[in-house]
């Protein structure tokens, strides 16, 4: 009689014993870039550094074979934080170089299939990419679309 008190509490012992949480859905961890790293910007006419460009979208080709995540959210915070976020996603992403290139840019078509959707509802819309992006890379976006984007490829010294 006295054993089962105590296989009782062991059982209840062992249920309530920690265990590890798997990691929850959801984007990237947003990790800030070391100063180590530089960032460039490689959208068309941006010229040296970071600056805003209207009117061009990475070209389907390039997409299809290097799109890592696709984020698209109402804009809440000024460009400059939610690039920040965006470049700092795109850092934190897999392992150390896994994310090479990232865009912020406004007005961008959801897709086709986003959240059950037909897509094509324009949104602010944080893109990332497994390769280095170049200015020949984009083409053109319809008018009124990849408004206001910013890009930075992430060079931290990781083998291309």
């Amino acid at each position: 009689m006295l054993q089962l008190p105590m296989l009782l509490t062991s059982c209840l012992t062992l249920l309530a014993t920690a265990t590890a949480i798997n990691k929850r859905a959801g984007g990237p961890a947003a990790t800030p870039i070391p100063s180590t790293c530089t960032v460039a910007n490689p959208l068309p006419q941006a010229g040296c550094g970071i600056g805003n460009v209207n009117g061009y979208e990475p070209s389907t080709s390039f997409t299809a074979a290097n799109s890592l995540y696709q984020a698209y959210f109402s804009s809440y915070l000024s460009v400059s934080d939610q690039w920040t976020q965006c470049s700092e996603q795109c850092y934190g992403y897999g392992t150390p170089g896994t994310c090479k290139s990232a865009i912020l840019a406004y007005n961008v078509p959801t897709p086709k299939g986003y959240y059950g959707t037909a897509g094509g509802v324009l949104e602010t819309a944080c893109l990332l990419y497994s390769q280095y992006l170049s200015p020949n890379d984009f083409v053109r976006a319809p008018a009124g679309q990849y408004t206001n984007a910013t890009g930075g490829d992430i060079f931290c010294g990781y083998p291309a």
